[in-house]
């Protein structure tokens, strides 16, 4: 605050000289401003002094101080030539106290205040004693007599003791204001920061907009969702969360009246489903002033809740499976018997004896999806052990090269690095799930190609991989592909790859399937690796 004082006292001086200037320039008499010019001057040298105290680096607190002290030395002296103890001017000594309680408080107030008065005292004794001649305004006028001195003086006193407790009062008010500004500022910076960091941190988009539609606040994950650039403030919302179906004048029509939405719809052009509730955004007083979007991805929802229904209704077909085996398993034993002993009797022609034959063969083989139907429905209780996934996948694909169903342009690629540390599973399931990979890999390509198996640790899981170059899969196959008895294939019990299911969600892990009708299928499975 010294700083700028130094610029406020030159300006005051400057404006000073002017009026006189000017008020000289319109009178026909020649005014005596010569002692003005001179405490003018004064006024120049001492600001120049302060200037070079500031540069040398004085503490404000006393640079400041010094100022006021001479402020009020200048202003007694205009106070003298002015009129003395009768100058109308007096009351700019009340500035320098004014300013003292701005910048000092009550105390640096009644200081500045009580030099002031002195020096208007000693200025006031000085002229009566005749040390100082009287000031030429009122030369003319007889001295002014002590009772009428006396009373002007008290009031003098009176006046600046109230102006400055006055003006103490105003400015510790004026600095506890500043204050509660100042926390209110910060508190409502600390609150909007704190706002910004959720909205940033909130995996879901947000998007404040008015009752036309344009946005006037987004999220980053508004712009990750929708696939549109920063910033999205002041598009349209039909730009930004172009929904199939939804119309947004209409919603927005409804959410002005006060009825919040829930919608759903796929935005283009990669048709992801996406969720939205659109809720009133209203003022204190409850009048909607626009809405608040909250949206997000609704892929990763559908596809858990596609996994749910897919588990329940496997669950359902398993035990369907195991009473339906129940009850057939008996009745197919007894038709298989009967159709041995027949084929034995010497008295059947051999067109008889072939028809035996193909009853007996397919009994056997109805006996076999049976006992898959119930291997599937009662699945053997898990036999936890220490186990390398790596060296069991490598045994099983051994295992499966010596296979009848590989032809001679089919080969397997491996590519298998195995963990370090045993980890807790069945090997016998998992020997199962991966012959039956393999299988449906090597029966997807019916004229030969290359199977490619990749085995690697990836932080907490085992990620197993089966790549065929076969026929692959449109998206309504893949959603169908672990469903029980959906058989793709002439011949197939439709069992194989639910079974892979069962037996990779039993460990805790998951499957996930990427196919191209025409570019083969990938079968990544991924299985925790628990520590032993």
């Amino acid at each position: 605050m010294a700083r700028w004082l130094l610029g406020l006292r030159l300006l005051a001086i400057g404006a000073v000289v002017v009026t006189a200037l000017i008020l000289q320039s319109l009178s026909e008499e020649m005014l005596p401003l010569s002692p003005l010019f001179a405490v003018a001057g004064w006024g120049f040298a001492l600001s120049l002094v302060w200037l070079i105290l500031w540069l040398a680096g004085l503490e404000p607190a006393v640079h400041g101080l010094l100022q006021l002290l001479g402020d009020v030395v200048l202003v007694t002296a205009i106070v003298y030539f002015t009129g003395g103890a009768w100058s109308p001017f007096a009351f700019l000594l009340l500035a320098p106290v004014l300013l003292a309680a701005l910048m000092y408080g009550l105390k640096g107030a009644l200081a500045l205040a009580s030099a002031a008065f002195l020096a208007y005292l000693a200025m006031v004794q000085l002229v009566v004693s005749r040390v100082l001649p009287p000031p030429a305004s009122i030369s003319a006028l007889a001295s002014p007599r002590p009772p009428s001195l006396t009373l002007q003086l008290g009031l003098t006193a009176v006046g600046f003791a109230s102006v400055a407790l006055l003006a103490s009062y105003l400015a510790h008010s004026l600095q506890q204001a500043e204050r509660s500004l100042q926390e209110e500022r910060e508190a409502a910076a600390r609150a909007l920061a704190l706002t910004a960091d959720v909205l940033r941190s909130v995996e879901s988009g947000v998007l404040a907009c008015d009752l036309k539609g344009r946005v006037l606040l987004a999220n980053p994950a508004a712009s990750s969702i929708t696939g549109q650039p920063q910033p999205l403030e002041g598009k349209k919302l039909s730009e930004v969360l172009p929904l199939a179906g939804v119309s947004w004048e209409t919603i927005l029509d409804r959410v002005a009246k006060g009825f919040p939405q829930r919608l759903e719809g796929e935005l283009p052009p990669s048709n992801r489903p996406v969720g939205c509730t659109v809720t009133p955004l209203a003022s204190d007083n409850g009048a909607v002033l626009g809405a608040v979007v909250h949206f997000r991805d609704l892929t990763e929802v559908q596809e858990a809740a596609r996994k749910e229904k897919l588990k329940e209704r496997m669950v359902a077909a398993g035990e369907m499976a195991a009473g339906i085996a129940h009850e057939i398993r008996n009745p197919l034993a007894s038709i298989s018997g009967a159709a041995q002993v027949l084929a034995n009797r010497s008295t059947l022609t051999e067109e008889e004896r072939r028809l035996l034959r193909i009853v007996v063969s397919e009994s056997k083989r109805l006996s076999n999806i049976i006992e898959s139907f119930l291997n599937y429905a009662r699945p053997p209780e898990p036999h936890w052990g220490p186990c390398n996934i790596g060296s069991v996948l490598e045994e099983t694909l051994d295992l499966f090269t010596h296979s009848s169903e590989l032809g001679p342009n089919h080969r397997i690629l491996r590519r298998i690095v195995r963990h370090e540390k045993p980890v807790v599973a069945d090997e016998q399931q998992l020997r199962q799930a991966f012959f039956n990979l393999a299988r449906n890999a090597i029966q997807a390509m019916p004229g030969g190609g290359t199977l490619t198996v990749e085995a690697f640790p990836d932080g907490a899981f085992y990620v197993v991989r089966f790549a065929d170059e076969g026929e692959g899969m449109d998206p309504e196959r893949i959603h169908e592909i672990f469903q029980p008895f959906k058989a793709f294939r002439k011949g197939g019990t439709g069992l194989g790859l639910a079974v892979v299911y069962s037996i990779v969600s039993e460990h805790g892990g998951e499957v996930k399937v990427e196919s191209q009708p025409g570019r083969g299928s990938v079968f990544t499975l991924s299985i925790p690796m628990r520590e032993v």
